[in-house]
């Protein structure tokens, strides 16, 4: 092959094409990722998640289901407020930082809302 380095790019881009995520996962991806910097100042007292974060977010908002499906808020503004807590990282293995949870729960109140089972 003469010229690998210019399949290599197109290998990546391919890599990263699909469907979009269905609405459950993005919500449990952002439940995950809540949960895991539940020890950051503010999470816990904004969401309060009980002694079982992910049980307890995923049961208040309904997401756990295959069939869920965003209505308010969006889908679009979920994403929108999801992407502090991609900072650190695309998967769940790294929790996101605090000050990117704090950028989250000071941004989108309505999107905290939700999670807190529709209270404002």
């Amino acid at each position: 092959m003469k010229h690998p380095f210019i399949l290599w790019p197109l290998c990546c881009l391919a890599a990263c094409s699909g469907p979009p995520a269905p609405d459950a996962a993005l919500c449990q991806d952002v439940v995950t990722r809540l949960c895991l910097s539940s020890a950051c100042p503010g999470v816990s007292a904004q969401l309060s998640p009980g002694l079982d974060c992910e049980a307890t977010l995923l049961e208040r908002t309904g997401c756990e289901a295959e069939d869920f499906a965003f209505s308010t808020p969006t889908r679009e503004r979920f994403l929108t407020c999801r992407e502090p807590l991609l900072r650190q990282g695309i998967t769940t293995q790294q929790a996101p930082a605090c000050s990117d949870t704090l950028e989250f729960l000071s941004e989108c109140q309505d999107v905290v809302g939700f999670f807190r089972g529709g209270q404002p």
